[in-house]
């Protein structure tokens, strides 16, 4: 923590001789306070709402780049935005597998762009807001360059105003200002916001065209009676319990559900990471992270691997693991590759993905459907699903000593209009996709029958989102009416989960920066170990059936301090 502090005030000092001697960074020249339009103003003289500077000027700003990501300046949205705003941009693109490490680099090392986008922890805003260092968004007092700006959302941000003031339309308890509010009253950074149901959570796929064969073809049907005594299996949409899905696992086992000949090639349930299964199956127990997690009733955190509920998902993992039920390969998969080599061999019967023709291709896709929550005989309240929060505080971070901070303020406001959310969903209305009717209730993705990739592929040549999930509005009203009948199916079928999402960590829980330290410090510590006494309890080098290997384990728990980050979080709340 000494360390931490050392090279915060470090930072601090740096920012703050930077902006004292009126440094600009990269930003060549003095700043002109009269370039610079209002919406009016660039209506009035150059016909255009979305201009933000008379004469061009260059904006740096720092992005996380995914794998499928190409660099940002060749992305038709920061092309047209460029043209619209009259605003040259400048990209240091971090990767996503390094992005903490370049982001640390950029603030130790004093080269700072003009504003971060995408991906701002409130830890770090935590921090360094106490330090002085960042440009709040709310305040009524806010001077840049000599020019009295005041509250950037006040004067520069109507349209973020008004979804601020009606909670972005989503139907939650959940305020988007409390969460993107510090405990001094002041906003440090954007709010993303996300109302689309099948990114709001993970889905979890099972084979109904298998169950349909044991059903229906009378060899199987008749070993199903023998086997398990029931005359046919559920439904994906009857599987409500996890004695009812342990039932259909067993089937997919022993039968063979594919009818290729072969009863012993089919793999009941996998997953390219162990994280995905474990999620589903701990929520029929009433949990839905191996982390620290909000109790269902809200009045209390709890430290999900010290828990009875955590057991039983353990116990039930093991039994499944056991009887060969989850993929062996789950601990050693090479990742979505593999498992996509087995969807395409239709030897799948269950398994988490965005879509389903993701890893089963669209040959097979049909046999798939959503199904889920689950219960089970130790919780039987209300089903759970992990979920993500509709909001987080991350869209948008600006330090102190870019002058161009009510530039930036309306380019913001620009990407949460219409014209900024269409831009990062799918591009430009017209060129990219249009209207399918005059009422606007549907639109097509106008993918050029040249392109020899993916639509994603494409997609990715106009938006960031893809790779790295980033926006800063991702609207279902816009986003929902796509014309593609996979969408179409996989926003239906998502809209199954909405009702019995749970974040672990509400989006409105905020910590001191001490404590961010000390949280951060010990689950730094914890999580690697719980990876791995997971690991051990669920393929047999642990026993969570016998006593003595569960107490071990919290015993082992309490010398990782785990209480300690329980505290502090009930502290918050």
């Amino acid at each position: 923590m000494k360390k931490f502090l050392v090279l915060l005030l470090a930072v601090c000092m740096m920012l703050t001789a930077a902006f004292a001697t009126g440094c600009k960074g990269k930003n060549k020249g003095a700043y002109d306070p009269d370039n610079f339009l209002t919406e009016e103003q660039a209506l009035a003289e150059y016909g255009d709402q979305y201009r933000i500077v008379k004469n061009p000027v260059t904006i740096e700003i720092f992005v996380p780049r995914g794998s499928m990501n190409p660099r940002y300046e060749t992305m038709e949205m920061f092309k047209v935005l460029s043209r619209r705003t009259n605003i040259t941009f400048e990209f240091n693109h971090a990767d996503t597998a390094s992005y903490e490490n370049l982001r640390s680099a950029a603030w130790f090392g004093g080269d700072l762009p003009d504003f971060f986008l995408f991906s701002n922890s409130m830890e770090e805003q935590v921090s360094y807001s106490e330090e002085g260092v960042l440009i709040p968004f709310n305040d009524p007092n806010l001077v840049v360059e000599g020019v009295q700006v005041g509250s950037l959302v006040d004067n520069y941000m109507p349209n973020y105003k008004a979804l601020l003031d009606n909670n972005f339309n989503i139907d939650t308890k959940t305020k988007a200002r409390d969460v993107v509010t510090l405990p001094d009253g002041k906003m440090y950074s954007t709010v993303t916001a996300n109302d689309v149901p099948r990114d709001l959570t993970y889905k979890m796929w099972i084979n109904q065209k298998w169950i349909d064969n044991i059903n229906t073809t009378p060899g199987l049907k008749t070993k199903l009676s023998q086997e398990f005594g029931v005359s046919e299996l559920p439904s994906a949409n009857d599987i409500n319990t996890i004695d009812e899905l342990l039932l259909v696992l067993r089937a997919f086992k022993k039968l063979d559900a594919n009818k290729d000949g072969d009863p012993d090639n089919e793999i009941p349930a996998t997953a390219a990471e162990m994280e995905y299964l474990r999620n589903f199956i701990l929520a029929a127990y009433g949990a839905v992270s191996n982390n620290i997690e909000i109790s269902n009733d809200g009045k209390s955190f709890n430290y999900t691997p010290a828990t009875e509920p955590y057991r039983e998902f353990l116990k039930m993992a093991r039994t499944m693991f056991k009887e060969g039920l989850i993929d062996n390969n789950t601990y050693s998969i090479l990742g979505n590759e593999q498992m996509a080599g087995n969807g395409a061999a239709n030897r799948l019967g269950m398994f988490c993905a965005a879509a389903a023709y993701l890893v089963v291709g669209y040959d097979l896709d049909p046999n798939y459907t959503v199904f889920g929550p689950i219960t089970s005989d130790y919780y039987n309240g209300t089903p759970l699903h992990y979920g993500f929060t509709n909001f987080s505080a991350s869209a948008c971070l600006i330090p102190v000593g870019t002058p161009y901070v009510r530039e930036i303020a309306r380019l913001m406001d620009i990407m949460y209009s219409d014209l900024g959310t269409q831009l990062i969903a799918y591009g430009e209305e017209g060129t990219h996709w249009s209207w399918d009717n005059e009422e606007k209730t549907s639109w097509t993705f106008n993918v050029p029958s040249t392109w020899e990739g993916t639509q994603e592929e494409y997609r990715a040549t106009i938006s960031p989102n893809v790779g790295t999930g980033a926006s800063v509005y991702w609207k279902y009203d816009f986003i929902g009416k796509m014309n593609d009948d996979i969408v179409k199916r996989l926003n239906t079928e998502s809209e199954r989960y909405i009702p019995f999402l749970k974040a672990p960590i509400p989006e409105d829980i905020i910590l001191s920066r001490e404590g961010y330290d000390e949280t951060s410090s010990i689950l730094l510590n914890l999580m690697p170990y719980i990876e791995m006494v997971e690991g051990e309890f669920i393929t047999g080098v642990r026993d969570p059936f016998n006593d003595k290997d569960w107490n071990d384990h919290l015993n082992e728990l309490v010398n990782y301090r785990y209480q300690k980050v329980v505290d502090i979080y009930n502290a918050a709340l």
